[in-house]
């Protein structure tokens, strides 16, 4: 394989701490599963599936960089393993049945070897078409058909051959899988298991080919959607509904947002931030804004369905990111300076909340915070014995214990106060300004990394959502600036026109 390919397979091994992969789209699944994949432009993906499913397999592959096919994980109980794995069974128990035959059947082999020889060439990188021509040659199914008919067939060179193929061609991830094959001797558990492993690399190549083509589908994906939910804007209008419905209702609720913070400056006679003025940016930017603190999933913009999960995904983040810094605020604050700049101790009460709170949905927050609080107890008495410093007091742990466990209020000012600085920061990143100049909110210094890329994904999604769904925004803002136009309130005069000024995002 040449060296890029295997630096794909490195990437996909190394990739320990991306964000969760997604389920594999029925579009995709039915694109890759009967055969092994071959490189697709643009248009031939496309093709895989109608309509809104095509916009959304386009969308997932442009806006999520850690978009691939993952390993099937299926329950092990699970009806669709069981079916699976019960077919799987019987064809290698018949083969093994007709080679076992005296003399031996090899109508099976002949098969199998023509379903390897096939899988082998698609996964072949067109400069390899040497190699390809090669294994054409060697797995000629009429010369081996011949060898069997005369006694003259080597079941042991057609396996061991297309073994050191494998181990040329595989991402280095493979590795281990060929190794494993090399030490099999037993003539069905080797082609069973080269069979499984070309399967793996197979998917490793649609990985490899989606990684290719992302940059193509990102070129292209804007129009392609714009003009997909132009087709269902037209529909959903010819029955008499409004598709834009809740978008505009939140368009308008953060224009009016603004309009109110920039009358109440102008009755204080304090200038207007520039960030306040209701321009058609400042109306997207807060309307994006708004959907970090998002409650009422019956009501989302209908031009953001399409990444709710998402989104709902970055705010559920974000609340998250507050909690644990307002765990460690307060166990900070109750022991004191025995403690101050200690990161080793943020560092680890981190890792110890945030793995505590996977547990939410099942036990609730209440005993959750119970937990993290005697965790929290146990990492600040770990650290003070480490460094050979005093125990914590009664009084400490109890301090410690109460303050963890009210954070689960909705009323809690400390969790209230470490949200706004979250937001805060991503409310000045969606500013323009570069990720690495912002300045790191005060008490979330363990939680930097987590935040920026909370930002850096909200980013890419506002971006492409504004580079789709522009000309739908703009006609909409456009008209709630017209009536301050007409009856000659100056708030709202002089900003940019509306339709440059969306478009293109920040």
């Amino acid at each position: 394989m040449s060296g890029e390919q295997k630096d794909n397979g490195k990437g996909n091994e190394e990739r320990q701490e991306s964000p969760r992969k997604v389920g594999i789209p029925d579009e995709l699944m039915n694109m890759v599963g009967a055969s092994p994949p071959k490189f697709v432009n643009f248009d031939q993906l496309m093709s895989a599936a109608d309509g809104m499913k095509n916009m959304s397999l386009a969308h997932e592959i442009a806006v999520n960089n850690d978009f691939e096919i993952a390993e099937d994980n299926s329950p092990e109980n699970s009806l669709q393993k069981r079916v699976r794995d019960t077919m799987h069974r019987a064809f290698w128990d018949v083969f093994q049945e007709k080679l076992s035959q005296d003399p031996p059947d090899m109508s099976m082999a002949l098969n199998v070897i023509g379903e390897l020889k096939e899988m082998m060439n698609d996964i072949m990188l067109p400069q390899q078409q040497p190699l390809r021509d090669q294994i054409n040659q060697v797995l000629d199914l009429e010369l081996i058909k011949q060898k069997m008919e005369h006694d003259a067939f080597d079941i042991d060179y057609y396996s061991n051959y297309v073994t050191e193929i494998m181990a040329k061609t595989c991402a280095p991830v493979r590795d281990e899988k060929i190794a494993q094959i090399r030490t099999i001797t037993e003539v069905v558990p080797k082609f069973r298991a080269i069979m499984e492993t070309l399967d793996l690399m197979k998917r490793d190549m649609v990985n490899f080919t989606i990684k290719q083509i992302r940059p193509y589908i990102q070129q292209h994906s804007i129009d392609y959607e714009r003009k997909k939910f132009a087709e269902y804007f037209e529909t959903q209008t010819a029955l008499g509904l409004d598709p834009l419905n809740y978008t505009r209702s939140w368009l308008k609720r953060n224009f009016d947002k603004l309009l109110k913070k920039a009358r109440e400056s102008q009755e204080e006679g304090a200038s207007s931030s520039s960030s306040c003025i209701p321009t058609p940016a400042n109306v997207m930017t807060e309307a994006y804004f708004e959907i970090l603190n998002w409650s009422d999933p019956n009501n989302f913009p209908e031009t953001l369905m399409l990444d709710q999960v998402r989104f709902m995904s970055l705010r559920d983040k974000l609340q998250s990111l507050a909690l644990m810094s307002s765990v460690q605020l307060v166990t900070f604050g109750v022991v004191g300076p025995a403690v101050d700049g200690v990161e080793a101790l943020k560092v680890v009460m981190k890792e110890h909340v945030e793995i505590l709170l996977a547990d939410v949905a099942n036990e609730g927050i209440k005993s959750v915070l119970q937990s993290i609080a005697f965790q929290m107890v146990k990492d600040v008495e770990d650290s003070l014995s480490s460094r050979a410093l005093p125990p914590l007091t009664d009084e400490q742990k109890h301090g410690i214990m109460s303050q963890v466990s009210s954070l689960g209020s909705r009323d809690s000012k400390v969790r209230e106060l470490m949200f706004q600085r979250l937001s805060e920061f991503i409310r000045e990143g969606m500013s323009g300004k570069n990720v690495n100049n912002l300045r790191v909110p005060k008490g979330c210094t363990a939680v930097h990394k987590e935040l920026s890329q909370v930002l850096g994904n909200f980013l890419r999604l506002t971006s492409h959502n504004r580079s789709v769904f522009g000309p739908q925004y703009a006609p909409i803002i456009e008209c709630l600036m017209k009536p301050e136009e007409q009856t000659g309130d100056n708030t709202t005069a002089n900003v940019p026109n509306v339709n440059t000024d969306l478009p293109n995002g920040h």
